[in-house]
C-alpha cells in the first residue's frame, strides 16, 4: 500500500521575504524606468538649450544683417544725393554757356541741388592748379590752395572719373567732415580740376545713434572706406582692441559679397558676431558687431534656471514610486484636458485687454469679451448673434471679407485685417483684428475663427498727420519740394501714356530780399503766404499741383495744358499778385508793390524719356524765369511746344 505524504505548509518567514523581494523588484524596475526617462528628458533639455543658444545667435545674426542693410540703404541715399549733385555740377560745367555766366548766377545754377541737403557743408570747384574757383557759399573760409589735399592729388595723378571719398578731416567750423569728389576733365582728357562736396560726419553719426536707440543689445556700428579706413564709429559702450582687429576680417569677407553676417574669433573675448553691407554702389561699408557675452546673456540665465530645475526633477524621482505613478497619471489627464482647451483659452487669457470674439462658420458672433464695452460702447449681449461685416464701413467691407475668406475656409491659419467699424455713438473707429482659424476637434473641419481686435484710431490719426507734415510746406500750406517731385513724376508718366502735354510755371517773387530787409522777416513771411494763396487758387483742376520750390520761389504743375493756355494762367497769377497791392518801397523804378516773374515751359513727354523731359522742363522754366527777370521783372516768359493737343 502506498502511503501519501502530507503537503508541506509554507514557511511564513519565507512568504514575507518573497513579498518584499517582489515589491523591491517592482520598485527597482520602476526606479530604473524613471531614471531612464529622466536621462532621456535631460538629453532633450540639453538639446533644447543648445537649440535655444543657436536661435539666439541666429536672431542676433538676422538683426545685425538687417541693421547693416537698413543703415547701408539710408547712408547710401545720403551719399547718392551728394554724388548726384557733384555729377550734375560736373555735367553742367561742360557747357561753355554756364561757364560764361556771372559767378553768382553760376553758383546758383551749379549748386542749387545742395540747398536742401542738410548733411552737405559745402560744395566747391577746384581748378587744375588746385585753387578754389567757386564755392556754394560765398562766405566759405577755405584755404584757396587745395593742391596738397588728397581729393585733388588722386584726380590729378589718375585719369579716373569715379567718386573718391577722402579720410576725415576738420571742416570749416572744426567739426569732422569727409570730402566726396569727382574729376573734371578737359577735351583731351587732361586734368581740369575737381568738384568737391564736404559731407558732415556728425550728421551721419546722429543717424547711426538713432538706430542704436531702437535696437536691443550692445551693437557697435561703423562706417568704413573700401580700404578699411574708419570714417565713423558708434557704440553703446567702449570698443576694444579685438573689435578693431576684427574689422580686417570683415573687410576681407566683404570683398566678395554684397552683405553678410558671420562669427569672428577674438583672442580675449571668445567670439564676436559681425555683419556688413555695402553702401549702395559707393566704395563704403557699414559694419555691425556684437559680443557673444551680450548675445548669450539671456540664454545663460535661462540655462541656469533650466539646470537647477533639472536637478530638482532628478531629486523628485526618488520619492515613493506609487505616488509618482499616481502623479504622472493625474498630470497626464490634466495635460490632455489642457491640450483640448489651450488653443481657444490661451488667446482669451493672454489678450484679455483686447476685444476677443468667437465667430462661427455662419460669420456671426458666438462670444465676445467684455472689452467691447470700452471699444464699441456696447454690451456683449447686444453683439452676440450679429455679423461684424454689418457694422463695417462700406469702403472697408469688401477688403475685410477678401482678407478673411481663406481663414474661414481653413486655407490660411491666420490673417490680420484693418478696417473701420461703427461705434455706438455713431462715429467710425479703426480696428486692427488678428483672426485665427478654428477646427472642429472631432472632424477636423473649419469651425469659424477667433478674432482679437484692438482700437487703433489714434494711431491712424497720427499716421495721417505725419503724412500731411511730410508733404506740406509749413509756412505757406502748399505742397513741399518732395511732394511736388513725386506728383511731377506721376503726372509725366500718366500724360506720356495718353499723349497729353504737361506745363509748369516757375514763379519767383521780385526783389524779395530787399523786401525782407525793409519790412522784416515776419512781414516777408506774410507776403509769401499771400502770394502762395494766389498760386493755390490758380490750381483749379484736381490734378493741378501748387508747391513751394524753395525760398521765395514757387512752382505750379498744369497737366494737360498747352503752353498758350498755361501762359493765360500765368498772366492771371501775375496780375492777381500785382492787384494785391502789397507795398514794396524797394521794388525798383516804376513799381511800388510786390510783383512776381514767371517762367513757363511745356512739352509732351514720351514714355521712354520721362526723366529727360522732367529735367528739361525744369531747366526751360528756369531759363524762361531768368529771361523774365532780365527783361524787367513783373512779366512772364515761355518756352515749349505749341502744337500739342488740347485736353482742357
Amino acid at each position: 500500500m502506498t502511503t501519501r505524504m502530507p503537503a508541506a505548509k509554507p514557511d511564513p518567514a519565507r512568504r514575507v521575504a518573497q513579498a518584499w523581494k517582489g515589491l523591491l523588484g517592482r520598485m527597482g524596475r520602476l526606479t530604473a524606468i524613471c531614471l531612464v526617462a529622466a536621462g532621456i528628458f535631460g538629453a532633450m533639455t540639453a538639446d533644447d538649450l543648445l537649440g535655444s543658444r543657436q536661435r539666439s545667435w541666429q536672431q542676433a545674426s538676422d538683426s545685425a544683417r538687417q541693421l547693416s542693410l537698413l543703415i547701408g540703404q539710408e547712408i547710401g541715399e545720403t551719399i547718392g544725393q551728394l554724388d548726384g549733385t557733384l555729377q550734375v555740377a560736373a555735367e553742367r560745367l561742360a557747357s561753355a554757356e554756364i561757364v560764361a555766366l556771372p559767378p553768382g548766377l553760376r553758383r546758383a545754377f551749379l549748386f542749387d541741388r545742395s540747398v536742401a541737403q542738410e548733411h552737405v557743408r559745402l560744395i566747391f570747384l577746384v581748378d587744375a592748379e588746385g585753387r578754389i574757383a567757386l564755392a556754394s557759399r560765398g562766405d566759405a573760409d577755405l584755404p584757396s590752395d587745395q593742391a596738397a589735399m588728397d581729393y585733388v592729388r588722386v584726380h590729378r595723378d589718375r585719369s579716373w572719373g569715379g567718386l573718391y571719398i577722402s579720410a576725415p578731416f576738420p571742416g570749416l567750423d572744426g567739426q569732422p567732415v569727409v570730402a566726396l569728389s569727382r574729376r573734371l576733365a578737359r577735351a583731351d582728357d587732361g586734368f581740369a580740376g575737381a568738384v568737391v562736396g564736404l559731407l558732415d560726419l556728425d550728421s551721419i553719426r546722429r543717424r547711426l545713434e538713432a538706430h542704436l536707440q531702437g535696437v536691443e543689445g550692445s551693437f557697435i556700428l561703423g562706417l568704413h572706406r573700401q580700404d578699411g579706413l574708419r570714417l565713423v564709429s558708434i557704440t553703446s559702450r567702449a570698443t576694444t582692441r579685438q573689435h578693431d582687429e576684427a574689422m580686417a576680417e570683415i573687410i576681407a569677407e566683404a570683398t566678395w559679397k554684397p552683405h553678410d553676417a558671420f562669427t569672428l574669433r577674438a583672442p580675449a573675448e571668445d567670439r564676436l558676431l559681425g555683419a556688413f553691407a555695402w553702401v549702395g554702389a559707393q566704395p563704403l561699408l557699414v559694419s555691425v558687431t556684437r559680443e557673444s557675452t551680450d548675445i548669450e546673456a539671456e540664454w545663460r540665465s535661462h540655462a541656469i534656471t533650466t539646470g537647477l530645475t533639472m536637478l530638482g526633477l532628478l531629486a523628485a524621482l526618488l520619492t515613493p514610486i506609487l505616488l509618482l505613478q499616481r502623479e504622472v497619471a493625474r498630470r497626464r489627464a490634466a495635460e490632455q484636458e489642457a491640450r483640448r482647451n489651450s488653443d481657444e483659452f490661451r488667446m482669451l487669457a493672454e489678450n484679455s485687454g483686447d476685444m476677443v470674439s468667437r465667430i462661427g462658420p455662419d460669420r456671426t458672433r458666438r462670444y465676445i469679451s467684455p472689452a467691447c464695452r470700452r471699444i464699441l460702447g456696447q454690451e456683449p449681449s447686444a453683439l452676440i448673434g450679429n455679423a461684424p461685416r454689418d457694422v463695417t464701413h462700406p469702403d472697408d467691407r469688401q477688403q475685410m471679407i477678401e482678407t478673411l475668406r481663406p481663414v474661414y475656409a481653413g486655407a490660411l491659419e491666420e490673417a490680420t485685417s484693418v478696417y473701420r467699424i461703427r461705434h455706438s455713438d455713431g462715429r467710425w473707429i479703426w480696428l486692427e483684428a488678428m483672426v485665427r482659424s478654428v477646427r472642429d476637434p472631432v472632424t477636423g473641419l473649419p469651425d469659424g475663427v477667433v478674432a482679437i481686435a484692438r482700437d487703433i484710431t489714434e494711431r491712424k490719426r497720427l499716421e495721417a498727420e505725419l503724412a500731411r507734415v511730410a508733404t506740406e510746406d509749413p509756412l505757406t500750406g502748399l505742397a513741399n519740394r518732395r511732394a511736388f517731385d513725386a506728383g511731377f513724376e506721376r503726372e509725366l508718366h500718366r500724360c506720356a501714356g495718353r499723349g497729353l502735354p504737361v506745363a509748369i510755371l516757375l514763379i519767383d517773387v521780385d526783389h524779395f530780399k530787399p523786401y525782407n530787409d525793409e519790412y522784416g522777416h515776419p512781414e516777408g513771411d506774410a507776403c509769401l503766404r499771400r502770394v502762395a494763396s494766389v498760386i493755390a487758387a490758380s490750381a483749379t483742376h484736381p490734378l493741378d499741383l501748387a508747391a513751394r520750390y524753395g525760398g521765395e520761389e514757387f512752382i505750379l504743375l498744369l497737366p494737360g495744358l498747352l503752353l498758350r493756355d498755361a501762359a493765360r494762367r500765368a498772366e492771371t497769377v501775375r496780375a492777381t499778385v500785382e492787384a494785391l497791392a502789397i507795398p514794396h518801397r524797394g521794388a525798383g523804378p516804376g513799381c511800388a508793390v510786390v510783383t512776381v516773374s514767371i517762367g513757363l515751359a511745356a512739352a509732351v513727354p514720351q514714355a521712354d524719356a520721362v526723366a529727360a523731359v522732367r529735367e528739361a522742363l525744369i531747366q526751360q522754366a528756369d531759363h524762361s524765369l531768368y529771361d523774365a527777370k532780365r527783361m524787367g521783372r513783373n512779366r512772364i516768359a515761355a518756352t515749349g511746344a505749341e502744337d500739342a493737343i488740347t485736353w482742357r
